[in-house]
């Protein structure tokens, strides 16, 4: 007797937009749900049509990088009508000691205001609360899986995760691994290429640094004039472990957002030992970004004690690429002036030294 053949059970579609936390922990979430038998569909890269999007549906006070998550979110559904889940992660907090801004707290609700969003398949990262290994069971509960299939799926998800950091230290930049990750090739480094004659470090949360829409390609701008850059992402675990006390004398005053300090715990580390290692800060922040600001004003009076040159540049909607462009080559050349002056300076004392010991 023939068997009938059995049908071949369908993968659950999940749409996973191209912003905000995407460019931090799409590696982790394209692991586990793959792990999870699910089949992810990413938006496209950032255009002016997708910001056009989120701007009409986003009210003033918003930040730019909120209303290119809804472009994108848009963007997706109105491509992907069969879309069975939207991944719309809730972070609140990933170490106990501070919290997520609060456009991460809410984002799975307030998109609920979007038109035919599909069902949202939830990811609440809060460690104050419940370890992450809870918040997997209850996403692979979601996607039909038992506790034992989210705890695996968790597990191999970490280890990639890891990986993926391992790689950023090594050099790559965040653009190249997430090409990497996306297309489910082994991280390799590219050729190296020519360094230029300065080095920065270029601050920023990810949304803002990676997304060449919205920053007009700031990266390519900085290669264009022989600027090497860094990256937190690229800078060794270490500096992240100790917490930053913003005014001693004043007691122990924390950050109270997580990523406003990674960024104070690497300034910190290029005040202190890691003086020599850059020529410069650059920091790029979204119009409306509060925590941002606040330690911008920070960061600015701690590089005037140490001498660093520090570029602050806030970008939205209306950006210009003319006016981005004027201050970046201005701000190139005052740091090479300065250093072809210092580098005199150093041969004339070199020269005198000699002539004295002869």
């Amino acid at each position: 007797m023939e068997v009938p053949p059995q049908p071949i059970k369908k993968k659950l579609k999940v749409g996973i937009p191209r912003a905000l936390h995407f460019y931090r922990y799409f590696p982790f979430w394209k692991k586990i749900l793959e792990e999870l038998d699910a089949e992810i569909v990413v938006s496209p890269h950032t255009n002016k049509k997708i910001v056009e999007e989120g701007v009409s549906h986003g009210f003033g006070e918003l930040c730019i990088p909120v209303k290119i998550y809804y472009g994108q979110l848009l963007k997706l559904v109105a491509d992907h009508s069969d879309l069975d889940f939207i991944f719309v992660p809730r972070y609140v907090s990933e170490v106990k000691d501070s919290y997520f801004c609060p456009k991460f707290l809410s984002l799975p609700d307030v998109i609920k205001i979007l038109p035919d969003i599909p069902k949202i398949l939830n990811f609440e990262v809060n460690v104050k609360e419940f370890p992450i290994s809870t918040a997997a069971i209850e996403l692979g509960r979601q996607l039909g899986k038992n506790q034992s299939q989210a705890l695996n799926a968790y597990r191999e998800a970490q280890k990639y995760f890891d990986e993926y950091h391992e790689f950023l230290r090594k050099g790559s930049s965040v653009n190249h691994a997430l090409r990497l990750v996306e297309s489910s090739r082994p991280f390799t480094l590219p050729k190296k290429k020519s360094t230029g004659d300065i080095r920065f470090l270029l601050l920023g949360h990810g949304y803002n640094i990676f997304d060449t829409f919205i920053n007009l390609d700031f990266q390519k701008k900085l290669k264009d004039q022989g600027v090497d850059y860094i990256t937190i992402e690229n800078l060794p675990e270490f500096i992240f472990k100790k917490p930053v006390i913003v005014n001693p004398r004043g007691g122990k005053l924390r950050n109270y957002w997580r990523h406003e300090e990674e960024i104070m715990q690497s300034i910190r580390y290029f005040l202190t030992e890691g003086r020599d290692e850059i020529d410069g800060v650059i920091f790029l922040i979204s119009f409306a970004c509060g925590p941002d600001s606040l330690i911008s004003e920070l960061i600015m009076r701690d590089m005037k004690v140490v001498g660093l040159a520090f570029l602050e540049i806030i970008m939205d909607e209306h950006s210009g690429e003319a006016g981005l462009l004027t201050r970046v080559e201005s701000f190139v050349e005052m740091i090479r002036r300065k250093k072809r002056r210092l580098d005199l300076g150093r041969k004339y004392r070199l020269t005198i030294k000699s002539k004295q010991e002869v």
